[in-house]
C-alpha cells in the first residue's frame, strides 16, 4: 500500500497527502464564536492548495472559511446543494462548486476514489434544515444561519488503502450498514447514547480516529481535547483507536 499522511487542523478539519497530490475534508481553523471566518487564522493555517475539498455539511464549524480558501484557486468543493447554494450566496463561482447526490461515487484527481454516502448529523431528528435556493447573505452573519443541510460520509480509497469520515456522531443505518475500512476519521465529540452500538453494529474497521472531539470555539493556540475518546474506549470495549497530534503530518499505519 501507498504512503498517505495526514494532519489534523481540529474540528473535523483534515488534510491528506499522498504519492500523487491532497485533499481537504471540512477545512475549518477560524474557530470563533464571535466572528465565522477570520482570515487571518485561515492564511495562517491553511498554507496549501488541495486537489479538491470534501464537505461532510454545512454547519458553521465546518464550512464558512471555504470561500477564502477558493479564492483565486481552481480547485473545486464537493458538497452538499446546501453548501453550495451557501457558497454561491457568498460569491463563490460555479467552477468551484459541484453539488453531491448520495450514492454518488467519483473519480477525482490523483487516483483518489470517493463514494458519498447519506449521513446524518448527531441531535437532529429527521430531514435537516437546509437550503434548497439560495440563502439571502444577511441570514449568512449568524451562526444560525449555517444551516446543516444534507449531510455526508465519504469512502475514499487511496493507494490501496480506505478511508471513512463521518463529521459528526452519527450515521445512515439504511446506507452505511456493513460498510468496511482501514481508518474510521469520526467526529465523537459529545456523543449521545447508543452511538457506541450504533458504530458496532454497522462498520467495521481496523482504526478509529477520532475528529471533533476538541474545544472548538476556542483558536488552535488555545487547542485542548475534551475526554470523548476516554468515554468512547470505556464504551467498546477493545476499540482500536489512536489519537493523532493535531497540526502536525502522521503517516497512517499500514
Amino acid at each position: 500500500m501507498d504512503s498517505v499522511s495526514v494532519k489534523w487542523y481540529g474540528i473535523n478539519s483534515l488534510e491528506f497527502r499522498h504519492v500523487n497530490g491532497s485533499f481537504m475534508i471540512d477545512p475549518y481553523v477560524s474557530r470563533s464564536r464571535e466572528k465565522l471566518y477570520i482570515p487571518g487564522e485561515v492564511d495562517k493555517y491553511i498554507t496549501s492548495k488541495p486537489d479538491f475539498i470534501l464537505m461532510t455539511h454545512a454547519h458553521w464549524d465546518h464550512l464558512p472559511d471555504l470561500p477564502h480558501i477558493l479564492k483565486n484557486s481552481d480547485t473545486v468543493l464537493y458538497a452538499s446543494t446546501t453548501a453550495c447554494n451557501i457558497m454561491r450566496a457568498l460569491g463563490v463561482p460555479e467552477k468551484n462548486l459541484y453539488a453531491l447526490s448520495y450514492g454518488e461515487i467519483l473519480d477525482l484527481p490523483g487516483n483518489v476514489k470517493v463514494t458519498a454516502y447519506e449521513s446524518r448529523h448527531m441531535g437532529i431528528e429527521g430531514e435537516p434544515e437546509g437550503y434548497s435556493t439560495l440563502p439571502d447573505p444577511e441570514t449568512l452573519k449568524t451562526h444560525s444561519g449555517w444551516r446543516c443541510g444534507e449531510t455526508f460520509a465519504f469512502m475514499i480509497e487511496i493507494g490501496g488503502k480506505k478511508i471513512l469520515n463521518c463529521g459528526t456522531a452519527n450515521l445512515c443505518e439504511k446506507s452505511m450498514r456493513g460498510l468496511e475500512c482501514d481508518y474510521l476519521f469520526c467526529g465523537i465529540s459529545r456523543y449521545k447514547a447508543g452511538f457506541p452500538e450504533l458504530l458496532t453494529a454497522n462498520l467495521h474497521y481496523r482504526y478509529l480516529i477520532p475528529t471533533h472531539h476538541d474545544e472548538f470555539t476556542l483558536p488552535l493556540d488555545q487547542f485542548y481535547l475534551r475526554n470523548d475518546l476516554q468515554r468512547l474506549a470505556e464504551d467498546i470495549p477493545g476499540l482500536q483507536s489512536f489519537e493523532i497530534p493535531v497540526l502536525q503530518w502522521t503517516e497512517l499505519p499500514q
